[in-house]
């Protein structure tokens, strides 16, 4: 009986004693935590470097400030008088002008020159790896590099655009040398080209992956029914790339409304302001002259542009493949 019993006793005694539940200690919680922590940098980042200065701008674009002094609460002012005082910022609407003319250039270019390229790079040929190579290589270049490589082939009097023109005779018939970044009839246009080959190699990236996914028994099939290259591109191909064409078109749209390293790298917005940017004018506002008010106006007034364009994009420009 008493072995029996201190049996008993030890067993009680070696029974593990119950304590509170801990949500924390419970798997899924533990999981979430986890998780939470992982992306809790990111989310600082985000609030910090991004929330943060968003809100601020917008509190200082209703402010008159120049850096120096504390920020003047004005309300609207800054908008009004951008908007509608041409005497006090006479630069705000032609700067504006030259940004839609630099799209109106540079846009088509950036679509159907890539596009056709991508067609080429996407059939089965020597070099295929070299020239995707290339192509892209412009995108991962500095814009300071990309900048002194253009003045030095640009130059007016030993570039070697000008150079090329001098010692072509048929090409010196229909196009003489020119200073080309030095004059008002050409320096947007060239600035233009700069960009459309400065992206060149993103576009054409974009292209080929939407080229890969068209199913290649639609082409087997057209082929059978006679159908010829251009019938295959027109019925095929560009149905077939709608998404992928309008994806192009919004990001273009916006990369070409905040155009401003090519302007304040080669041109600083001469000659005679034909290429000042709308950009290029904001960061001369904040500082140049020190009205980051104005600035983060402008900025707010560029939101605005560029959220109605894309909202026209979306109802005007074909987004999904026909059925």
């Amino acid at each position: 009986m008493e072995s029996s019993h201190l049996a008993y006793l030890n067993v009680k005694e070696i029974k593990p004693k119950k304590t509170g539940h801990n949500p924390l200690l419970n798997e899924k919680n533990r999981e979430k935590l986890t998780g939470y922590l992982f992306i809790a940098p990111l989310i600082i980042y985000f609030l910090v470097f991004q929330v943060a200065p968003i809100l601020m701008s917008l509190y200082y674009s209703l402010t008159v400030w120049d850096m120096r002094k504390s920020p003047v609460f004005v309300g609207i002012q800054n908008y009004a008088s951008l908007l509608f005082d041409n005497l006090m910022y006479p630069n705000f609407w032609p700067s504006l002008w030259v940004t839609f003319k630099f799209i109106l250039i540079a846009m088509p270019f950036s679509l159907i020159i890539p596009l056709l390229l991508a067609l080429i790079l996407n059939r089965k040929m020597k070099g295929q790896a070299f020239f995707r190579t290339a192509f892209y290589i412009p995108v991962v270049t500095p814009g300071v590099a990309v900048a002194a490589m253009w003045k030095w082939i640009l130059d007016s009097m030993f570039g070697l655009v000008n150079i090329f023109i001098k010692n072509t005779p048929l090409v010196n018939v229909v196009i003489k040398p020119h200073s080309w970044l030095g004059e008002v009839g050409t320096a947007l246009a060239t600035l233009a080209v700069m960009a459309v080959w400065g992206g060149l190699g993103y576009n054409i990236l974009i292209y080929l992956s939407g080229l890969k996914i068209i199913p290649g028994e639609l082409y087997e099939s057209a082929h059978v029914d006679g159908a010829s290259g251009f019938q295959k591109f027109r019925y095929i191909t560009l149905p077939m790339l709608k998404p992928t064409i309008f994806f192009l078109v919004i990001t273009g749209f916006i990369g070409h409304f905040q155009v401003f390293d090519q302007m304040y790298l080669l041109t600083k917005g001469g000659p005679n302001d034909s290429t000042l940017s709308y950009v290029l004018s904001l960061y001369n506002h904040a500082f140049t002259y020190y009205e980051m008010g104005i600035a983060c106006a402008m900025s707010y007034i560029l939101l605005l542009i560029i959220l109605i364009v894309t909202l026209l994009n979306f109802k005007f420009v074909p987004q999904k493949v026909d059925d």
